[in-house]
């Protein structure tokens, strides 16, 4: 610095002074910032979002069909068992607990025995518990068959599986034509022997034991498979173990199979239970008629019967069978769930 007061800068020092950049307007720096910082993006081009609505497009149709399907037919079936439709006014009026009197009183217990035809109803539907029980056993020793290969083990196979391929309406037109009257050949081959039964009538005496032979043939195939996938996850080292051993056909089911079955037996137990409420279809397509005084018709049947139909009381009847037998059933089933896992070993295979 000279006498003079001025500043002497060199050649150097004033060409970095030109290459600072001057201050930007505080306005554009501000802007400049929101563009470069993802959070400050529009909430619809995050990744997260489109993720969100992804997701929300794959469950919105189950969603609604549940809501819709579910939920409030469940809630307007429960609402629909405490009133009654009245021809006069042509509302539906408020009963309280009135239907669910009437159906425990002469569907499920019978009280009084003014309506036996009504009782029939529900005894008919436990039929399907006596044959889940008859079947249990009968798809063992089937599944058990398989699994220890038996000779002509695949022709078997084929005939145990084959109800469960051909649709169970052809089954059933070709078993009722069997015991036909006119052209059937079990029929004809009781009548050679000097026994004439009659098989399909509205009041036949044999009709319940078509119903169960029927039932057993036509539902081994799901219960062999089942039991058999049970018995293929049992290691090889264990079978393996019992011919060393020498264990026989019979002892080798009843002491090692069976035990490690258990749990697929315990599941299929609750199932007993629960087929009360699907036991329609076999004794509709089998008997074709209710019988005389409901001698065929279950429950499962008649609701399905009454929706069909359309009719206002008979729809709030069926609603109010179905929620009472849930009600009846639901102890049952919790009390067979504690038991299997009470006494059934647990399986790590």
């Amino acid at each position: 610095m000279g006498s003079t007061g001025k500043l002497n800068i060199s050649d150097t020092e004033q060409e970095t002074l030109l290459d600072v950049p001057a201050p930007a307007d505080e306005n554009n720096t501000q802007q400049i910032k929101k563009q470069r910082d993802p959070k400050k993006r529009p909430f619809y081009s995050k990744p997260k979002f489109k993720m969100y609505v992804f997701i929300f497009s794959l469950i919105i149709i189950p969603l609604l069909n549940f809501l819709v399907f579910w939920v409030y037919v469940s809630f307007d079936t429960v609402l629909l068992t405490f009133q009654k439709f009245s021809v006069r006014t042509g509302e539906y009026e408020w009963v309280g607990f009135a239907n669910y009197g009437e159906v425990f009183r002469d569907y499920i217990f019978g009280i009084g025995n003014a309506y036996p035809e009504k009782q029939q109803i529900f005894l008919n539907s436990l039929h399907a518990i006596a044959i889940n029980l008859i079947i249990l056993p009968l798809s063992f020793i089937a599944a058990y068959a398989f699994f220890k290969k038996v000779p002509m083990e695949k022709y078997f196979r084929v005939c145990f599986y084959l109800p469960s391929i051909i649709s169970i309406s052809v089954l059933t037109i070709c078993f009722r034509n069997l015991f036909h009257g006119d052209f059937g050949p079990i029929k004809m081959l009781f009548a050679k022997l000097g026994f004439e039964p009659v098989w399909l009538s509205a009041d036949s005496e044999q009709m319940w034991t078509l119903i169960y032979i029927f039932c057993i043939w036509a539902g081994l195939s799901t219960n062999v498979i089942m039991m058999n996938s049970a018995m293929m996850r049992i290691p090889s080292d264990i079978s393996d173990y019992t011919k060393l051993e020498g264990v026989g056909f019979w002892r080798e089911a009843v002491t090692i199979v069976l035990p490690l079955t258990l749990p697929t037996i315990g599941i299929y137990m609750i199932s007993v239970i629960t087929s009360v409420f699907g036991f329609a279809l076999q004794p509709m397509l089998i008997a074709d008629n209710y019988g005389t005084n409901n001698k065929f018709l279950t429950i499962a049947w008649k609701i399905l019967a009454d929706t069909a139909g359309g009719r206002q009381n008979d729809m709030i009847l069926s609603s109010t069978l179905g929620i009472s037998l849930t009600l009846l059933l639901t102890p049952f089933v919790i009390l067979v769930r504690w038991l299997v896992n009470r006494f059934t070993p647990e399986v790590d295979f």
